[in-house]
């Protein structure tokens, strides 16, 4: 199920993207040079998850904690106020994780063609959690802040990773993405400002563009949810 939450208006949006870009020498860049694709913050998806050396992230997530706070507490503020109401659950943000942080495509590396994994979001998986988590109640979310004027979103399948490991365990695929064959895709847009909601646990692929632009940007914010004893906990 997609659920969405609209947190910034169109001024809070260009006042959040305008902070991104004031902070660039901190993005990271990510792929092959010249690169167009950053992160501001620490994915645990590609700073961890496959990663033996845990130090890494840690480490990384803590020295970027404190510019992120000081950048955008009032957004982490809001964001879990709203998101805390809706879920009617309190939410914290774990001081040894890392915070939700941006993706930051360029528009040399905004995509018009569906290339982006096709994937479970499992990277909970690469941390030890405290007694009182119940890895059955996960979250994932994107919030926009800015989209390429074409346009930009998320590609969903009715499928979920439970049915890709009884698929798996039958012999019937070999890779989450074979499942696209069985299951009916939904294109769910983006619009800035509105966060979308999912459980992390739905197939799922960022949509391409319908065309790029000179001056595009895309740019999100990006976050995970795991339930630890009453609480839902956040973190990138």
């Amino acid at each position: 199920m997609i659920d969405r939450l609209t947190v910034l208006t169109e001024a809070g949006s260009d006042a959040v993207r305008e902070a991104v870009h004031a902070l660039r020498r901190h993005w990271i860049p990510r792929g092959a040079e010249p690169a167009a694709f950053f992160t501001l913050g620490t994915p645990s998806y590609l700073d961890l998850a496959g990663n033996p050396e845990e130090g890494d992230y840690r480490n990384r997530a803590g020295a970027s904690r404190p510019l992120l706070w000081e950048s955008f507490g009032g957004l982490y503020t809001r964001l879990a106020d709203l998101l805390g109401e809706h879920l009617g659950a309190p939410v914290r943000y774990p001081e040894d994780l890392a915070l939700p942080g941006f993706h930051v495509w360029l528009a040399a590396a905004v995509f018009t063609k569906p290339k982006a994994p096709v994937h479970f979001d499992m990277q909970y998986k690469a941390f030890t959690w405290p007694p009182g988590t119940d890895l059955s109640r996960l979250l994932s979310f994107t919030l926009p802040i800015r989209l390429p004027a074409a346009g930009g979103g998320l590609n969903v399948w009715d499928a979920t990773y439970e049915e890709f490991r009884h698929a798996l365990e039958k012999g019937w695929v070999e890779a989450a993405a074979d499942l696209k064959r069985f299951h009916t895709m939904q294109y769910i847009p983006y619009e800035a400002g509105q966060m979308v909601i999912h459980s992390g646990h739905t197939l799922h692929q960022v949509a391409p563009s319908a065309g790029v632009a000179p001056d595009d940007e895309r740019l999100t914010l990006q976050g995970h949810g795991v339930w630890c004893d009453g609480n839902w906990l956040l973190y990138w």
